[in-house]
């Protein structure tokens, strides 16, 4: 008949021993370390925007801003792996769009170069024919 009387009492003993186990691991609060995360990831985005990361690298500038949104998102549910992992991955991106977009840029500025100076050769070839 005791043992009847205790089984009650362990289960209830054990629920709240997991509960306080459990209730750290769920609702962590985000630190100060990943907020700066998602700041250094809005301040790449900008960096990427004034490299005209939009012209040069679209789809990446997009995976940033879809970033950031879901990071706004779960920032609220105190979900702190997913919110850090989509502030990383955004500022990752939009590193990657801004390299991108600079160097299409000196691409761009290389071919011109390449061009003006095929133009000048032609032209001194031209010269050489007539003396």
């Amino acid at each position: 008949m005791k043992m009847k009387k205790s089984l009650p009492l362990v289960f209830f003993c054990g629920v709240l021993l997991s509960l306080f186990i459990a209730s750290p691991l769920q609702g962590q609060e985000i630190t100060p370390a990943m907020e700066q995360e998602f700041l250094d990831a809005k301040a790449a985005l900008a960096k990427a925007k004034d490299a005209q990361g939009d012209a040069y690298s679209a789809e990446n500038m997009a995976k940033v801003q879809e970033l950031l949104n879901t990071a706004e998102k779960v920032r609220s549910l105190k979900d702190v792996t997913p919110f850090s992992q989509a502030s990383r991955l955004a500022r990752v991106y939009a590193e990657l769009a801004k390299a991108e977009a600079e160097l299409k840029i000196e691409q761009e500025k290389l071919a011109k170069t390449n061009d003006d100076l095929k133009q000048v050769k032609d032209e001194i070839e031209e010269l050489r024919k007539l003396h």
